[in-house]
Parts: C-alpha cells; sequence; structure tokens
C-alpha cells in the first residue's frame, strides 16, 4: 500500500526479522542516550554547518530508535522518514518521536534498507548513521539510497561521532562502539572497502569523508 507521499507501509515489509523483545529495544534505546549524545549532537551540528538549514523530505536509514533522527528535526524544517527494521526498535522510536510532539515533523516507518518503501526521487536529504555494517548487501542499499534521492539532493551515510566532539568523548565512545561491534567496527576504518562498494553500486558523483568525524561518504545526484 502507497500513501499519498509515495511511502509504501508494512505490507511490503520484509518478513525475516529478528525477534527482539519491547524491553530489550527499550535497554537499548537507554544505553544509547547515555553513551552516544554527544555523537549524535556533534554529527547533527556537523550536517547544518555543511548544508545549511535543510529543508524537504528527509529520510533517515537505519533510524534505531529515532534519537538521531529527532534531533536533526530540531535543528532543520525537514519531514523526516524514519526508517527502521527491527520492529522492537520501530516501536521505541515511535514512542520516542510522540514524547517529543514530533509526530507531525517525524514519520516512523517499518522496512529494510536493501528495499526502501519510497518512490523514485523521494528524498531531499538522506541520511544513515551507524547502519551501514548491518547492511549484508551494501551494494543493493547503496543502489537504493541513490534511486529515492532527488536529483539535486544529497545523502550522507556513514559512521562516526562528528567533528565537534571532545578528544575524551572520542576515545570513551570509540572503544564502546568497537567492543560492541567487534568485527563489523571494521567497515568504519575501511575508505577502500567504502569506495569500492559506490563504485559497484553505478555511484560516481560521491566524496568520501575519513577523519577523526568518522568514515563518511557524501552523495551528491
Amino acid at each position: 500500500m502507497t500513501d499519498e507521499n509515495g511511502v509504501m507501509y508494512e505490507e511490503h515489509v520484509p518478513a525475516d526479522y529478528s525477534e527482539m523483545e519491547l524491553i530489550e529495544a527499550k535497554h537499548f534505546d537507554k544505553k544509547v542516550k547515555e553513551n552516544f549524545m554527544p555523537a549524535i549532537v556533534s554529527t547533527v551540528k556537523q550536517i547544518i554547518k555543511d548544508y545549511g538549514v535543510l529543508e524537504g523530505v528527509g529520510v533517515d536509514v537505519g533510524c534505531g530508535t529515532a534519537v538521531f533522527a529527532i534531533e536533526l528535526c530540531k535543528h532543520s524544517k525537514l519531514k523526516i522518514y524514519a526508517l527502521e527494521k527491527e520492529r522492537a526498535i520501530y516501536e521505541v522510536a515511535r514512542i520516542n518521536i510522540e514524547k517529543e510532539g514530533l509526530s507531525d515533523r517525524i514519520i516512523p516507518v517499518l522496512g529494510d534498507a536493501h528495499d526502501l518503501p519510497f518512490e523514485n526521487e523521494f528524498a531531499d536529504f538522506l541520511v544513515s548513521r551507524g547502519s551501514y555494517h548491518c547492511w549484508g548487501d551494501k551494494v543493493r542499499a547503496f543502489e537504493e539510497i541513490y534511486r529515492v534521492l532527488k536529483n539535486g539532493s544529497i545523502g550522507f551515510v556513514g559512521g562516526g561521532f562528528g567533528r565537534y566532539v571532545t578528544e575524551e568523548e572520542l576515545t570513551r565512545m570509540k572503544s564502546l562502539r568497537d567492543n560492541s561491534l567487534k568485527e563489523d567496527a571494521k567497515v568504519y576504518s575501511s575508505p577502500d572497502e567504502l569506495r569500492e562498494v559506490l563504485y559497484n553500486a553505478n555511484i560516481s558523483d560521491f566524496h568520501i569523508i575519513y577523519d577523526r568525524s568518522g568514515l563518511w561518504v557524501e552523495i551528491k545526484k
């Protein structure tokens, strides 16, 4: 089913989600807020500094519990579609959005990065922070991202902590992330692998950023 905004809802959501209880999702949300808020605030600040006050339709791919989408919404004029694959995490995202009084500007969407439930040329700005390592088929996910970007729009995808964290915060959060993700954390220190993925996805206009802010790619369409 597609709504008037070109968003396809749950009939098109893949069924192979891992099971996660709501209580686990709430615990995950609590840990994110306790440990990674400086990174979220820093990355949003970096985005606004680099791209100005964003307007139009935004998409957050792999939004988790929507903590990042909420922060971005507060510092932009975007209407954000916050996409999450895991149903329990999606439910906590919906609760967080309602608590912030942002239900009119952030729309939680249950879906998968490999099959984005949006029409072609849907988004004025697309962001994905910290979900890149979860994508089983990274080429396919980037193909989908490029498909839903409007001509003239920007995608900002990767993982890290933003330019504006302190050295102490950076060291603490990087250690927490690497201990949590283990082998998966290596993708955030592999710019050559990311470049190859983008080439294989037939994306030519991109700029890779690999510095203390993390590993990111800016995609222009």
